[in-house]
């Protein structure tokens, strides 16, 4: 049985998904994530990132903004995409990253090789 935190700390089964919802803009898919990226909740965005991978373009930028926390399910899933992309000349990128996904990337050392930026427009322009 799959458990996360509910909002006041208690414990009990979360049927919440992500909602993604992916474009594409300036060679590069944005990929907008919409929910807490948890072990039980993360599947749609799995799903989503698994057949980008598997598609023409190796280039993603997650839009993060409505993402307001991400667990060690989300970090795995972030550097697994990060690395197939990566062997199919493409790129991950992160884009408005909420507070407490900043602090768990900082924590995990991730920062180092998940590139972060203010905005999805930011992410796409950059060299």
């Amino acid at each position: 049985m799959d458990f996360s935190l509910a909002r006041d700390g208690a414990s009990g089964q979360s049927s919440e998904r992500v909602a993604v919802e992916a474009t594409e803009r300036d060679g590069a898919v944005i990929v907008t994530v919409t929910g807490r990226v948890l072990y039980d909740t993360l599947g749609p965005l799995a799903d989503r990132l698994s057949d980008l991978v598997a598609g023409p373009s190796p280039r993603v930028v997650l839009d993060l903004e409505g993402v307001p926390m991400c667990d060690s399910s989300g970090l795995n899933l972030f550097v697994r995409t990060r690395t197939e992309l990566l062997a199919a000349d493409g790129w991950l990128r992160l884009a408005a990253t909420q507070p407490m996904v900043d602090n768990v990337l900082h924590i995990t050392n991730l920062d180092r090789i998940l590139p972060r930026y203010a905005t999805v427009e930011e992410a796409t322009a950059a060299a």
